[in-house]
């Protein structure tokens, strides 16, 4: 062969000089540079990483800053649920801030009715194989999102959820055990569990703090005139025992005032005291139930953030909240709402006072107005885009 005795190859058989001056730009030390501003353009990104795939292409363009990571919240599903509802601020926002985002339930139910919703959801089976990051909503769904191909994971911890169950539980245990993995990174959106994680867990978690939709909730017509009796509004879930609904009911029994109720899950029992009663209403429709009312009355005895209570505040009235995880996020006593100990009396004797002093909710109604301003979405989104870009 013409070749066979010279010592360099034949020149239609060398690699190409702009090929090996590509090569020199992302590769230092034999590992590949990822910094921004190696990739000039979206194409560039996907050739580099070609030689691995196209998904390691995809991800030097991320880094690079070339595109925006497509994004899937895994959720357990898409019954009503204030976790729920921060999960549908986060993907309706990111998709407003031109982010690929799909929201993946476990439970086979892929519509959601009750709260405004702008993204795809999809079951498990169809969870699409083009995903950069993914991310965990609740303590079931970390085997789901290690199961969707992603290159980053992230785990967004809106509570200890293992209190959700009797300690002894196998579910307790369970989801206490999540909390030690170490194959996510990991978000939360309270201070007190950012503070728990890592005095518990030596977790270091990014703090995304919750916001309040004002173009959802505001003070509106009420479903019904108010009249010369206070109002108090009980809300939250009868049927799940830690949000202290039966204590709720217990005491506000023997109070001059008219009590409302909503629930998104069980009915008032017969002997409660309920003059109207609400069950798995929409937010369209909780602005309204809201500013039919005077007083809130929350006795959860497992929190994380508490929206009701911010939610009242926007809506013209005065929360009492019993002490509980999460009240130190906004709740200031005697600003903009009582903060009381967890018992029945120490409920009926604040509610009480409110009723008794007009001037005194007036008061906390300002309080509540301006707290309620220093609680919007934006910021928080600013900070989520900052946590995933950093982190990829």
């Amino acid at each position: 062969m013409k070749f066979k005795n010279l010592k360099v190859r034949p020149k239609m058989m060398l690699k190409p000089k702009r090929r090996i001056g590509r090569k020199s730009r992302l590769v230092k030390n034999g590992r590949k540079d990822w910094r921004a501003g190696s990739i000039s353009s979206q194409s560039e990104g996907y050739k580099a990483g070609w030689k691995d795939g196209y998904r390691d292409g995809r991800w030097i363009a991320v880094v690079g800053g070339v595109c925006k990571p497509k994004i899937a919240y895994v959720i357990p599903g898409c019954s009503i649920s204030g976790g729920v509802a921060v999960i549908l601020q986060h993907a309706n926002r990111l998709k407003q801030r031109g982010y690929d985002v799909v929201l993946v339930s476990l439970d086979g139910n892929t519509q959601v009715s009750w709260h405004p919703v702008e993204v795809p959801i999809v079951t498990e089976s169809r969870a699409p194989a083009d995903r950069d990051i993914v991310i965990a909503t609740f303590w079931a769904t970390l085997g789901a999102a290690r199961r969707i191909e992603a290159k980053k994971r992230f785990y967004f911890i809106q509570s200890d959820e293992s209190r959700f169950y009797s300690p002894s539980s196998e579910q307790s245990k369970l989801a206490y055990q999540t909390y030690k993995t170490n194959d996510f990174t990991f978000l939360t959106m309270a201070g007190w569990l950012q503070r728990w994680l890592q005095r518990t867990f030596n977790k270091q978690a990014i703090y995304i703090p919750n916001g309040l939709d004002t173009s959802l909730m505001y003070e509106a017509e009420p479903l019904a005139p108010k009249g010369n009796k206070v109002r108090v509004l009980l809300e939250g879930p009868i049927n799940v025992p830690y949000k202290g609904m039966s204590d709720a009911f217990a005491a506000v029994r023997d109070l001059n005032c008219e009590v409302w109720c909503v629930s998104s899950s069980g009915r008032p029992a017969a002997s409660w005291r309920c003059d109207r009663f609400f069950e798995s209403v929409s937010y369209e429709t909780m602005k309204h139930i809201y500013s039919s009312c005077d007083i809130l009355l929350k006795m959860s005895r497992v929190e994380s953030f508490l929206y009701p209570p911010l939610e009242m505040m926007a809506c013209g009235g005065v929360p009492v909240v019993a002490d509980v995880t999460g009240t130190d996020e906004y709740l200031v006593n005697h600003y903009n709402s009582l903060v009381i100990p967890n018992d029945i009396r120490s409920a009926a004797n604040a509610v009480q006072s409110l009723i008794a002093d007009k001037s005194l909710r007036e008061h906390l109604r300002a309080g509540g107005s301006e707290t309620v301003k220093k609680w919007e979405w934006d910021r928080s989104i600013d900070l989520l885009e900052q946590a995933l870009i950093r982190n990829v």
